[in-house]
Order: C-alpha cells, then sequence, then structure tokens
C-alpha cells in the first residue's frame, strides 16, 4: 500500500484525542446543568419570598372586598404594589397579580400571581429568565359573627367560690367572664377592668367591630321567652298541641278524655297572675330520618299543631300532697250549677220510740240533674259531664220528716247545684275550674313556678343589651341543658320562635357557647317528697316535659295527649330521666353542629356531680362540643375568665388557605 494510503487508515484507525471532543461537547450540557441547580434554588427561595409578600397582600387587603368603593383592578393593583414592595430589588425579580377573585358572601379573597426571575448561569445556554406561578387565598372566618350566650341559671349557682376578686358565688364569676367574653367580642381592644379582675372592659379608644351580634339564653329547669310574645305564631294559644292538655281537664272525670278546655293564657287570666314567660318542651316525636331529629331536639320551624310552644303554667297539685299546691282544690267555682234540676239528693233516717227520736244517718247521697252540657255561671266556657260519685251541698234544705218508727226526710241543695264529692287525687288535681280564683306568684310556687327569670334576649348588636341582660340572671331552680341548648339553636336559627338570625351559609358564623356548672336533673326522689306524690305523677315537680304521668301514657281518656313520649314514663326511676335529658342534650347539638353551629361547651365543676357521675357530665359535654378541644371543664370559678376569653379570641382569626 502506497505510504498516503497507509497513512490515511492509521489515522482513521487512532482514538486518541476523542475523549476531548466529547469533553468539549458534553461540557456544555454539564455547565448547564450545574448552573440550572444553581439558579432554581435561587428561585424556590425568590418563590418563597414572593408567596409570603402574595399572602401578606391578601390578608390586608381581605377586609376591603366587604367594602363598595373600588373596582376589581383597583384592588388587584393595590396587591401587586405590596406583594412588589415587600419583595423589593433584589435579584432584579419582577412580579405581577395576573388574576383576582372576590366572594363577598364567602369572605375570600383570592389573588394568583406571576414571578420571572433573570437566571444567572443557564443564561450562557440561551435561557435567559425563569418563571413561577405562586396562588394565595385569605378568608376571614366569615362576614358575620352570631353567638349565643346559653348560660346555666340554676340554684346551684348561688354555691360560692374563690377568684381574683374574692369569694363570690358562681353566678357572679359567669357574669364576669360572660361581660368580658361579650366586650372582646363586640370591640376591638380590651383590657382587664380596673375595679374587678375578673372582669375586662373596652380600651380607651376601643372601636366596635362591625357584623358582630350576640344572643342570652339563660336556663333552669325552663326556658324564658319572654311574656311579651304571648301572641307570636309559634305559642300555642288554642291548645292545638297534644301536650296543651296535660294535667287540666274540666268534667271532674278521669275516665273520659277532657272537652274544651280553656287554653293556658285564659287559665293565667283566671288566676290574676300574669305568664312569666316560659314555654314547655315539644313532645319528643320525630321529625326526619337521622336518629338525633325529634321535635324537641330539633328547629324544626312551628307552624301548627305539636311544632308550636305550649306556655307553661305549673298545674296545682292536690292539697297536701303536691309541693306546688297554691289554691285550694274545692272552692265554690267548682260547685255543679243550678240547671235544669241538678241538685245533690241527701236521704236521711232516724229511729223513733215512744220516748222520742234518735240521731239520723245517712241513707243515700245522690246528684241530679242533666249530664254533658255548658254553663257560664261558675266561669265562662265551663263544661259538666258526668255527675261525681257523690256530692254535698254548701247549705241545705231540708223537708220534713215522715211518720213511722222509722222515719226518712230529704234535703236538696239551697238554690239547686252541688258541692262534687268522691273526686280522685288525679281528678282533684287536673280539675280546670279551681284556677278561677286567685293564685299566688313566686319563684316556686304558683304558676309559674321554677320558670327562669331572666327572658332570652334575641341576637343584637348591642353590647349593652348583652351585658345587661348577663347581669340580670339570678341562681335558682333546677338544671335542664336540653333546653338550654333547643333554645341556644332556636336563637341562632334563621326561622321562628327567633328571626333574628341569618340564612345558614358560608358568610355567616354562627357560634353557641353552652355553659353549665353541672349536670341534667330530674326530681324522681325520696329526698324531694313523699310517695303520694311520686306515685301520683312520677316527680315531685313539673318540668318541661310535664310529668312522667304525662309520658307514654296509653290511656286513652287521660288528659295527657295519647301515647306521646315527653320524659320517661310513669313509674321510671330518676337514673333514667336523667338519662334521657342526656340523651336529649346530645341530640341537640349534633342537630344543631349538622346545621353548621359550631359548639363550645364548659362545664364548671364537674366533678361535683350527683344524680350523674364525672366522666359522664364530661362525656356528654365533649360530645357536645364541635371538637373535644372547645370543651373546657374548670373546676373552680374563678378559671371562667380566662376559659371565656380564650373561646372570644378564638372566633375572630383570619385563616390562609392554599
Amino acid at each position: 500500500m502506497p505510504p498516503f494510503f497507509d497513512l490515511v487508515s492509521r489515522f482513521g484507525r487512532d482514538e486518541r484525542g476523542v475523549f476531548a471532543v466529547m469533553f468539549a461537547v458534553m461540557a456544555i450540557v454539564l455547565i448547564a446543568l450545574a448552573g440550572s441547580v444553581v439558579d432554581y434554588v435561587t428561585l424556590e427561595q425568590t418563590r418563597n419570598r414572593a408567596q409570603i409578600a402574595l399572602d401578606a397582600a391578601a390578608l390586608a387587603l381581605q377586609p376591603e372586598i366587604f367594602e363598595t368603593n373600588y373596582t376589581k383592578e383597583q384592588l388587584r393593583a393595590k396587591a401587586e404594589k405590596l406583594m412588589q414592595d415587600r419583595i423589593g430589588t433584589a435579584f432584579n425579580v419582577t412580579a405581577a397579580v395576573t388574576g383576582i377573585d372576590i366572594n363577598v358572601p364567602d369572605g375570600t379573597l383570592y389573588l394568583k400571581a406571576t414571578m420571572t426571575y433573570p437566571t444567572i448561569v443557564v443564561r450562557l445556554v440561551g435561557i435567559q429568565q425563569m418563571t413561577a406561578t405562586i396562588e394565595s387565598e385569605a378568608t376571614r372566618k366569615k362576614l358575620a359573627l352570631e353567638v349565643a350566650f346559653v348560660l346555666d341559671n340554676s340554684g346551684s349557682m348561688s354555691y360560692t367560690g374563690a377568684g381574683s376578686n374574692g369569694t363570690r358565688q358562681r353566678i357572679q364569676f359567669l357574669k364576669d367572664a360572660a361581660n368580658c367574653a361579650t366586650n372582646t367580642l363586640f370591640y376591638d381592644k380590651v383590657e382587664t377592668s380596673s375595679t374587678n379582675p375578673d372582669t375586662c372592659v373596652p380600651a380607651t379608644g376601643a372601636k366596635l367591630v362591625p357584623n358582630v351580634r350576640a344572643a342570652v339564653v339563660p336556663f333552669t329547669m325552663y326556658v324564658n321567652v319572654g311574656a311579651g310574645n304571648s301572641n307570636a305564631s309559634w305559642i300555642d294559644t288554642t291548645g292545638s298541641s297534644v301536650a296543651a292538655n296535660d294535667n287540666f281537664d274540666n268534667d271532674d272525670n278521669e275516665d273520659l278524655p277532657p272537652a274544651s278546655v280553656p287554653n293556658r293564657f285564659t287559665l293565667f287570666s283566671a288566676t290574676g297572675v300574669a305568664w312569666r314567660g316560659c314555654v314547655e318542651a315539644r313532645p319528643h316525636i320525630k321529625t326526619g330520618s337521622t336518629v338525633n331529629q325529634y321535635l324537641d331536639t330539633d328547629d324544626v320551624t312551628p307552624t301548627s299543631g305539636n311544632s308550636l310552644y305550649v306556655p307553661l303554667l305549673s298545674p296545682d297539685m292536690v292539697d297536701g300532697v303536691g309541693s306546688n299546691s297554691y289554691i285550694g282544690d274545692t272552692p265554690a267555682v267548682c260547685d255543679r250549677p243550678a240547671y235544669n234540676g241538678t241538685t245533690c239528693t241527701i236521704t236521711e233516717g232516724r229511729s223513733c220510740y215512744w220516748w222520742g227520736c234518735g240521731g239520723s244517718w245517712t241513707v243515700s247521697v245522690v246528684p241530679t240533674g242533666p249530664t254533658n252540657f255548658n254553663h257560664n255561671s261558675k266561669y265562662s266556657g265551663a263544661y259538666y259531664g258526668s255527675h261525681a260519685p257523690t256530692c254535698s251541698c254548701r247549705s241545705i234544705s231540708w223537708g220534713g220528716w215522715s211518720s213511722g218508727g222509722t222515719q226518712y226526710r230529704t234535703g236538696t241543695c239551697t238554690g239547686g247545684g252541688y258541692v262534687p264529692g268522691g273526686l280522685s287525687q288525679r281528678e282533684l288535681q287536673e280539675r280546670v275550674c279551681k284556677y278561677y280564683q286567685a293564685a299566688p306568684d313566686d319563684f316556686s310556687w304558683g304558676p309559674n313556678a321554677d320558670c327562669t327569670r331572666t327572658a332570652i334576649l334575641p341576637l343584637t348588636t348591642s353590647p349593652t343589651s348583652v351585658i345587661n341582660t348577663i347581669n340580670a340572671m339570678s341562681a335558682e331552680g333546677g338544671t335542664n341543658i336540653h333546653q338550654g341548648a333547643v333554645w341556644g339553636f332556636n336563637a341562632l336559627s334563621p326561622t321562628a320562635p327567633f328571626t333574628e338570625g341569618s340564612a345558614y351559609n358560608s358568610a355567616t358564623s354562627k357560634v353557641m357557647i353552652l355553659m353549665t356548672d353541672g349536670e341534667n336533673t330530674a326530681y324522681n326522689l325520696s329526698s324531694h317528697c313523699d310517695d303520694p306524690q311520686r306515685n301520683l305523677n312520677g316527680s315531685c315537680y313539673n318540668s318541661a316535659y310535664g310529668f312522667p304521668y304525662n309520658s307514654k301514657n296509653t290511656n286513652g281518656n287521660s288528659s295527657s295527649g295519647g301515647n306521646i313520649e315527653r320524659l320517661g314514663y310513669l313509674g321510671a326511676p330518676n337514673s333514667t330521666l336523667v338519662t334521657d335529658m342526656n340523651t336529649r342534650t346530645s341530640q341537640t347539638c349534633e342537630n344543631a353542629k349538622a346545621a353548621g353551629i359550631t359548639v363550645y361547651t364548659i362545664g364548671l365543676a364537674t366533678s361535683q356531680a350527683q344524680q350523674s357521675t364525672q366522666q359522664v357530665v364530661e362525656t356528654m359535654l365533649r360530645n357536645c362540643a364541635s371538637t373535644p378541644e372547645r370543651a373546657f371543664f374548670p373546676q373552680t370559678p374563678g378559671e371562667l375568665r380566662s376559659v371565656f376569653a380564650d373561646i372570644a379570641n378564638d372566633l375572630s382569626a383570619l385563616r390562609l388557605a392554599l
């Protein structure tokens, strides 16, 4: 082979120097990769800084979406400027807000931004800049805040305890704490009171926070809805609820159903006592598909029949048997009137001898006259059904004695009519006629017995009204947490009974703060009354559910509204009654939470529970709360301020989404 061609062949086979060529080519790639890492890290650091800047802009501008004097473009431009100012001029980063979305009902401001970072290393390979997109959404928890303070006013709240301001009643600690929470919610700045370290007051120059409303629901065994609501459409003024006639009968015959019983307000008027404003619980009748939905555990709108609220008229109990026996069982107004020969015919006999006649004896006592009639001579709308088992006369007119060894005479009531006799304890307790006489009006005695003194304050924007209502509370009576929860629910609901609440939606945060110093209490207890009263009614006292006698009463002739569940049953042990109250408290809380209400619970001194255990009470209240962290269990009243303060402070924060 000629030398030239040999050299060419050898050159083709020679691989020396290939690496240098390949390295020269790969170096460009390696340098680009290394540079991209540097640029990417710098980009991420800058992106995080930009994200913080955009978040700050969203938080700062979110309150302005509730104003009307702006355009979306103006708000976008303000957000962009705030973001650019926060980023600064480092690294020549440019940023622009490219998207904005405003949802006033949800209280949401959404911002989208693009940031551009000039590269340092990879620009050597032609990549001059890197771009990233960031988003932020600021949401005020709600556009408006509605809070219901549901506060225990029972007698145990009069127990004393120690705090920063000395030893005082529990209810005073509650007032101080609730007043401080009220000020915290309504004002932008508060400070500890200079005269009472257990409460706080608006700070100098404090301003009212917009869109805040509060209600107060004091509760004991009952809740007072306000005497001014006597003609409200949701009050049963005509006796249309099955519970309306419980404990009231106008025919003096427990074997026949009552007829045309006067309504509760008519009976109040007859006693001369004004209705204070308390109502009974609605019957425990199923209303929905969930296990919690009943008339007395949900906010079913009261329109008619059983959905209406029956005004409380605490029944007069039998003379010498019941603790709330406030009028006589057999007044003259309850006499059967002189009508078409109505009278009591009394026949007496005596034995006569030659020396004279001996003492007389009663042969027969027979009430006579028509039955099943109405007559207004004693009171308007009075109804007279079957005759009483026996009778007597307030004044009697005797005929002459017959002749013979055994003589007889007959007497009738002067002027006609008669005094019914032989009535059972049930008939004596339920007879309507006896209410047509003057009755006393005391907290624990009379038609308003055990009715909470302080009425519900519906939702209001006035902190003064809230504080005045709280300060008016007093500690008396038993504890029915269930009824407190029901009416807290009602106070926040947009539908009747109280319609001040906004609609259930994301624009309004609805909050119930349920505070009790103990436990649900029932009174089928020998320590509170003797067996005759408990055997008659199943309880020592009437409650928001009526007597246990009224519940699940299968006697179709009873004044109780058929086989309808109120609470328990006649003969139910006290523990069963308490358990049922606890269950209904829990059901009410579940329904309130399902509707969109955030529930906080406060159980003061639960270690002192007597009708339940501390564990039972705390479990109920913890489950009642929206989350376990929203249940508080202070054991001393001096802790109430910090608990209420924690709750109030928890209700006003902004949250950052995305």
